[in-house]
């Protein structure tokens, strides 16, 4: 007898696989994974939306808290007239930050509320320029006797819009940031020239100017034209205003965009996005729209209300997050 016969028949079990078991075995191997792999996918998809989610509402809030912050503070708040305009086209505006086109400062409604501007009466901008007080200078007065005199100092402050070179979404508009623009230091000419003793002011200016760098005092209450005295060295202050050809930016201090670097946007106006549309604009669409910061100014002067909107969006994944508003009011005591 030989071999194969004395093994006797083979057991079904131990054929191996047929082509049709073989080829139903991978393809329902194949399906599993697909199934398992878009499960994870999905869970990923939905994590990395929830910390978007969650990383575009802190970055807004705390920006928004920010500028209020800021603006709380503000000695000074302009609007959109002749005395605003003025000042803003003196800023010194880095080519690199440029004011958002089209972007405009408000206009103060002295007896309204905080609500959406009237038909035909547009008072929402979606900018802010103010000045708010800086540390003052200590100067040495009278060096024998070592009297010092604290002079007080303020900043120009510009909160705007920028159009920067990325795009957050593949084939989408430039992403927009938020500048807080901060001008050097102007010591007070009322303070300075209410130093009756002659001598001692001229030492105090003479500081200003070598110890601090300073080449104008300015005057809170003037137009630009008439707000700025130039002094020198030896402690001259001049008879007359002369207006600087620009007011500089401090860049130790001032802010720019910082969201974008971030992969976070302030969103464009968008009438169909709930979050994304005009609060208190009721311009038609074509006409204006202020995008993600919306500022209003009501109230007299000395008790000022200034409300913000800021509205910032995030890419995950192959879309934008939802949008994030954050709106803040603040209070000055604006001249």
């Amino acid at each position: 007898m030989s071999t194969a016969d004395r093994r006797g028949p083979a057991r079904p079990g131990a054929r191996g696989f047929s082509l049709i078991e073989l080829v139903a075995t991978v393809s329902i191997v194949a399906l599993m994974t697909l199934v398992i792999e878009r499960t994870i996918s999905g869970v990923t998809e939905n994590e990395r939306t929830m910390r978007a989610i969650r990383n575009t509402s802190e970055r807004g809030q705390r920006a928004a808290f920010r500028v209020r912050g800021l603006v709380s503070s503000a000695r000074k708040v302009y609007q959109d007239d002749t005395v605003g305009q003025g000042y803003l086209q003196r800023l010194a505006i880095p080519t690199g930050t440029p004011i958002l086109p089209g972007s405009r400062m408000p206009k103060f409604d002295e007896i309204g509320a905080l609500a959406p501007d009237a038909a035909g009466d547009p008072r929402t901008g979606n900018m802010l320029l103010f000045v708010r007080e800086a540390d003052p200078l200590p100067c040495m007065a009278n060096a024998a006797t070592k009297k010092t005199r604290l002079v007080d100092t303020y900043r120009f402050c510009l909160v705007h819009l920028t159009a920067t070179s990325r795009t957050l979404v593949a084939g989408g508009s430039p992403a927009l940031d938020l500048v807080e623009w901060r001008s050097v230091v102007f010591p007070s000419y009322p303070q300075v020239m209410a130093i009756t003793d002659a001598t001692e002011r001229s030492r105090v200016v003479a500081e200003l100017y070598n110890r601090y760098d300073v080449d104008y005092l300015w005057d809170v209450s003037k137009p630009v034209t008439s707000a700025f005295y130039a002094i020198d060295g030896v402690g001259t202050v001049a008879a007359s205003p002369s207006t600087p050809t620009t007011i500089p930016r401090d860049a130790n201090v001032a802010r720019a965009g910082s969201m974008v670097p971030a992969n976070i946007a302030v969103a464009y106006t968008d009438m169909a996005s709930s979050p994304r549309k005009p609060v208190f604009t009721v311009d038609a669409p074509a006409t204006w729209t202020p995008h993600g910061f919306e500022t209003k100014v009501v109230g007299p002067s000395g008790s000022r209300k200034i409300w913000m909107r800021l509205t910032v969006e995030q890419q995950a994944g192959k879309g934008r997050v939802p949008a994030h508003q954050t709106a803040v009011v603040a209070t000055t005591r604006d001249a």
